[in-house]
């Protein structure tokens, strides 16, 4: 392309990157409004933006870039005893109970470059420490640096991205957010055309809700301490604001298991020859099978009517129904996750970490042309695809990444997939795939036939008959 200079994408390593002036093409429209550094949250994220806008610098629409990237949090708090004065730091480190609880107003809230173990210490992540400097070197150079990590409903991305800024000393440049929803080129590159200007980082909500959210983590580990301390345990006992919730509900469920009692209970009831009960909804139940009044005699059956019945395709699923439904065949939610963020990486499947039950009509319309394609991967017969405008139940506005789905880049078969990503690859398109397109099918409907037992009305049954598979002919879990 003429006067394209766009740089190579880089796979692995974080070279520094100068803040370039170059055309994507011959149309020199109005650079004034200088460098943007964008920070992306990490490499594969950096890699989406590239094959967006052309490189890893260059121009777009006008305005000049340059992209680098994070990789995951490279800052974390300081421990609490290096963030109060110097007089309480002691009673900070202390683990008696005597000392406990903290007061959060004794912290100054500081961060530092992430540390990791090293021959049974911490000690500053050097790689880290390399990371920062060049980023710096970089955004040092642009007149804005645009926040590009992800959007997502903890905020993290937001933090993840303003805390480098702050540490690197950057606030005073021109600051940006840019907002998307996915990683495919269309999405990047309207994010990249609406950047959201950004006066204060304190004023931002979702760097405000990770922040206190880190702040409020940082705290609870005295929860840990009082613990281990009151257990008189050689084990730490780890406590905090998910773990401590996490083992509430672990242990309230184990204690309903082992105080479960089975017990039996009789009463009438009859059956015909199809299998059908019919019961008395009012009638008394015994303990004992000798109490159960007798009497009753074999009756004929009144059939009492038809009705056709509808049921809609159950709602998109998240990353934690898909971990619960694949755990049935022996994958972990560890593996489904790591997974499933590589998938993410290469735009297979869409943004792994969403709350979302429903998708948007945009993200609605990007799949729509792809519908057949998918389906011929995972085996559906595009025929049964019937319902192709959005469902209220499933598609309506609001929401962040939207729910879990199949991604643009549609894979050209299943084994495809297994030979890049595995088996558990394979079983994540799969079940994504299917329950996607059940939205698309029609409704599964079934006649429901009622009746009752014609010497004793009282009791009743029914029985249902499928009459349109529908959605149910495409996927069911």
């Amino acid at each position: 392309m003429a006067g394209h200079q766009a740089q190579p994408i880089p796979g692995r390593g974080y070279p520094t990157m100068e803040c370039v002036s170059v055309s994507r093409n011959s149309d020199s429209r109005s650079t004034s409004k200088g460098k943007v550094g964008i920070l992306t949250e990490k490499p594969s994220a950096a890699r989406n933006f590239a094959a967006a806008l052309g490189g890893m610098s260059g121009t777009f629409d006008g305005t000049e870039y340059v992209i680098v990237s994070a990789r995951g949090h490279l800052l974390e708090l300081k421990d609490p005893s290096a963030m109060v004065p110097e007089a309480l730091a002691e009673r900070y480190t202390s683990w008696e109970l005597a000392n406990l609880p903290w007061r959060s107003e004794d912290f100054r809230w500081e961060r530092e470059i992430r540390r990791k173990l090293s021959g049974g210490k911490l000690v500053t992540d050097k790689d880290a420490k390399s990371l920062l400097a060049q980023l710096k070197t970089t955004l040092s150079g642009c007149d804005t640096v645009c926040n590009a990590a992800d959007l997502d409903p903890t905020g993290e991305g937001s933090l993840l991205g303003w805390e480098i800024v702050e540490f690197l000393g950057l606030q005073g440049k021109k600051l940006e957010r840019m907002e998307f929803l996915d990683e495919t080129p269309a999405s990047l590159q309207k994010a990249f055309r609406t950047r959201r200007p950004v006066s204060s980082i304190e004023d931002e909500g979702d760097y405000r809700k990770a922040d206190f959210r880190s702040k409020w983590d940082m705290l609870s580990m005295q929860f840990t301490r009082v613990a281990t301390r009151v257990a008189g345990s050689n084990t730490v006992l780890r406590n905090g604001r998910l773990k401590s919730a996490m083992v509430v509900i672990v242990g309230d469920g184990l204690d309903a298991h082992n105080g479960y009692v089975k017990k039996a209970f009789y009463e009438n009831r009859f059956r015909d020859e199809n299998g059908v009960t019919y019961t008395d909804p009012d009638i008394d139940r015994f303990e004992n099978k000798a109490d159960v009044p007798g009497g009753l005699s074999a009756s004929a059956v009144v059939h009492d009517g038809t009705t056709r019945k509808k049921t809609a395709p159950p709602r998109l699923m998240d990353l934690a129904a898909l971990s619960s439904l694949l755990s049935k065949k022996g994958f972990g939610a560890k593996n489904v996750l790591e997974t499933y963020q590589k998938m993410y990486e290469v735009q297979v499947v869409s943004y792994p970490r969403t709350e979302d039950k429903f998708i948007s009509p945009e993200q609605f319309n990007e799949l729509l042309p792809l519908v057949d394609a998918i389906a011929a991967v995972v085996g559906v017969d595009s025929a049964a695809l019937s319902h192709r405008t959005p469902r209220k139940s499933h598609v309506k506005s609001g929401g962040a990444h939207g729910a879990n789905r199949p991604g643009p880049n549609v894979p050209p078969s299943l084994a495809a997939v297994e030979k890049r990503f595995g088996e558990l690859g394979r079983e994540i398109y799969e079940v994504l795939a299917k329950n996607y397109l059940t939205m698309l099918a029609a409704d599964y409907e079934y006649d429901q036939h009622r009746g009752h037992v014609e010497k004793y009305p009282t009791f009743v049954g029914s029985l249902n008959v499928p009459a349109v598979l529908g959605w149910k002919g495409v996927f069911v879990v």
